[in-house]
């Protein structure tokens, strides 16, 4: 039905994506231009010769999705306060009670909300949007190698860069689980591993919609720092985008969330290992963010800022 056929828009727009930005090698692009001078990093598949302007966008992808665990030895105890933080915020309406809030939050949408709201997710709205954002994508990125703005070409590289290793995440960890979506079975969210995935897909955990927006998005404030009430308002856009894939009951609220956090860091991850220079660099400007916080028996979510 329709959710498979805009799921299946997700894949196109990737591969697309992807396909444009790998034509022009990096090496290429950069030129005469010298790269940062990168702090000296060490671990799996870290250090300057992984950046932007000495791989490809392939190599550079192939390359993250094995850096990223692989360095999870390395992370600092904040690392593992975020991680934990977000692992309880995701596992809590996940698995805490039976029926499982994220099962009883479907239901209540079903008695309140489906019939006052109009429908966001058909498939006529996701052409429209993943076409645009493509068709943007690639015409972005194709201006910016054609007229030698590298700094441009980089960010959006790096953003389908984000992009990409965040759908081969969302993939591998959806085939895996085969949890059942609000609309298959009776709606009870159980995870039935492998052999039930391809029997429930598009549905499943983590969203890959979510992880599309946010490993985006992620990059793309990373690299470019656009202005505090522009990325307020973006983010204010994607939220409100997801939680319409909620109410309309093709993810529950969890799968949402984990799609979400998922591409956030990946985004963040990509641009801070990869990124030849930021552009950002260059002048200074405020960056908002959602960031967890913690104090004396409190935990909870927050927009930060820095100015």
């Amino acid at each position: 039905g329709s959710v498979v056929a805009g799921s299946s828009l997700v894949r196109v727009f990737s591969s697309v994506l992807v396909g444009a930005l790998v034509l022009g090698p990096a090496a290429a692009l950069a030129g005469d231009q010298e790269p940062r001078p990168a702090a000296s990093e060490e671990g799996v598949f870290l250090g300057e010769r992984y950046r932007w302007a000495h791989l490809n966008l392939v190599t550079r992808v192939l390359h993250d999705v094995v850096a990223i665990p692989g360095n999870v030895p390395r992370w600092q105890p904040d690392d593992w306060a975020q991680f934990a933080l977000w692992t309880s915020a995701v596992g809590t309406p996940m698995f805490a009670g039976e029926p499982s809030p994220d099962v009883r939050f479907d239901r209540w949408t079903y008695r309140h909300l489906n019939g006052p709201l109009p429908e966001l997710w058909s498939f006529r709205n996701e052409a429209v949007l993943w076409a645009t954002l493509g068709a943007a994508g690639v015409a972005t990125w194709g201006w910016a190698a054609a007229t030698g703005r590298i700094e441009v070409a980089q960010g959006v590289s790096l953003m389908a860069e984000a992009l990409a290793v965040a759908q081969i995440y969302h993939l591998s960890l959806k085939l895996a689980l085969g949890r059942e979506g609000p609309e298959d079975g009776e709606g009870n969210a159980r995870i039935l591993g492998p052999a039930n995935a391809l029997r429930v897909y598009p549905s499943g955990t983590p969203s890959g919609h979510s992880a599309t927006f946010y490993s985006a998005l992620s990059a793309a404030f990373a690299y470019f720092r656009p202005p505090a009430w522009l990325q307020v308002i973006v983010h204010a856009f994607a939220a409100g985008a997801i939680a319409f894939h909620v109410i309309e009951h093709k993810h529950f609220a969890s799968d949402s969330l984990w799609g979400a956090v998922m591409g956030w860091y990946v985004g963040q991850w990509v641009v801070k290992h990869r990124a030849s220079w930021v552009h950002a660099e260059r002048r200074a400007t405020p960056v908002v963010m959602v960031a967890p916080f913690a104090g004396s028996g409190v935990a909870g979510l927050a927009l930060q800022g820095a100015f």
